[in-house]
């Protein structure tokens, strides 16, 4: 769901995130109790594995996508990226599990103008609204230059 304040648009994460999370844990769990039986270092890796993967679920789904005029800003329980449309390259949707919007930018400098030589990625969140989202992205990315004809 998306919401709507004074020109700043928020997306939300799609729910499968707490399904995920939650399978995570529950997966986490069945280790734990497998370990407690009876110890396996493998059964240990895999307890990490599910702990490491409900966290990643859960990061997510606790992060938002914020897009008001002039760029959006992805926040997390980890940290806040902030992206200008003027930066970006592309947006693209991309993955197996959950679709995701990719966005790769060029960074700025400390003056204040881009760094064309440098360009880097960040991932958005399964959203609601994603194609609403991916196609306002695509909208402030340049276009492709089309190849001259010889005519």
């Amino acid at each position: 769901m998306n919401e709507s304040t004074d020109t700043v648009t928020t997306y939300r994460p799609v729910e499968r995130y707490a399904f995920l999370g939650g399978a995570g844990l529950l997966a986490a769990l069945f280790c734990g109790w497998a370990l407690w039986r009876t110890f396996d270092w493998i059964t240990l890796i895999f307890l990490f594995g599910c702990l490491f993967a409900a966290a990643s679920f859960g990061v997510q789904l606790l992060g938002r996508v914020e897009v008001d005029a002039t760029g959006l800003r992805l926040e997390t329980p980890l940290g806040a990226r902030r992206v200008e449309f003027r930066q970006l390259d592309s947006a693209t949707e991309a993955g197996r599990l959950l679709r995701v919007v990719v966005v790769t930018y060029h960074p700025l400098l400390e003056n204040g103008l881009l760094d064309l030589d440098d360009l880097r990625s960040v991932t958005l969140p399964a959203v609601n609204q994603q194609y609403e989202l991916l196609e306002l992205l695509q909208q402030h990315a340049p276009q492709p230059a089309q190849p001259l004809s010889r005519e």
